[in-house]
């Protein structure tokens, strides 16, 4: 009787017209719908890869154990560094494809434009992100950002919707998830972490700053990006313990996600006693 409940709920939080595109065009290549992270166990967390049909949601980590302490700047520019990354991905998966779309929308209040720096054309393009791809939207409110985000869901001429607002509520995020799934465009939403989570999220992401990897060729300069990264929640791998953080590297060159050095491969892991010892 549980099973059959969960899977219910899963079909019910997917929606159905997830379920009915599917039934109408069986022969549709699937694949602009594949988005993953690069690396097999990464992935394998996520039940193979992202939900391209989804919402999904990132939230800084909270600056020390008080919640009302808020988040720092850094690690506001870390939850955003993982959105674009993210982005780098979903248009390198939609280039495998023919035909796939290219562009991506970036919406947000002008208070976080202020606050936060907008992404600069040189930056993009240093990330592999074509500047010419994207638009901005930058509006008054918040709401009239979430509007904004599900009306380019809805134009079914891009490759990924990407917002950054205080918080979305129950009934802008299930319009959201459901443009997501009706269209076939996937969104990323980086909100407070100090405000609730939104609903009918496919996955929630807590990002943190950590101290970049030793340049391989010079001491002195910054080496590879890193981030701590808790999946809070994954809807298709319920999780069932508290989320730990994994310290995750990006590649410049590969544009892929892995888990850094210092950790791979259970690196931390205390040495094994040397036979005989006390």
């Amino acid at each position: 009787m549980l099973a059959d409940l969960r899977t219910r709920i899963t079909q019910l939080e997917r929606g159905a017209a997830c379920l009915a595109s599917s039934s109408i065009a069986p022969q549709q290549d699937q694949a602009p719908r594949l988005w993953t992270l690069g690396d097999a166990d990464l992935d394998q967390r996520l039940g193979g890869s992202l939900d391209a049909l989804s919402l999904h949601e990132l939230k800084p980590e909270l600056f020390g154990p008080d919640a009302g302490a808020g988040s720092s700047a850094g690690n506001w520019a870390a939850a955003l560094g993982f959105a674009l990354r993210l982005a780098v991905r979903r248009l390198e998966s939609m280039e495998a494809s023919q035909g796939g779309a290219s562009r991506i929308l970036w919406c947000w209040p002008s208070a976080f434009a202020r606050e936060l720096g907008a992404p600069h054309g040189h930056g993009l393009a240093a990330l592999g992100l074509k500047p010419s791809a994207w638009l901005f939207a930058e509006t008054a409110r918040a709401s009239d950002a979430l509007w904004a985000m599900e009306e380019g869901l809805r134009s079914e001429s891009l490759a990924l919707v990407i917002g950054v607002v205080d918080e979305a509520e129950l009934t802008p995020a299930r319009r959201l998830s459901l443009a997501a799934a009706e269209h076939s465009t996937p969104c990323l939403i980086v909100t407070d972490p100090r405000l609730s989570p939104a609903g009918s999220t496919a996955t929630r992401w807590r990002v943190g700053s950590r101290q970049s990897a030793s340049h391989p060729f010079d001491g002195a300069a910054p080496g590879a990006s890193h981030y701590a990264v808790a999946l809070e929640r994954c809807r298709h791998r319920p999780l069932t313990r508290e989320p730990v953080p994994s310290l995750l590297e990006w590649s410049d060159e590969t544009h892929r996600f892995r888990v850094a050095a210092t950790v791979a491969h259970r690196a931390d892991a205390p040495r094994a006693a040397i036979a005989g010892s006390r």
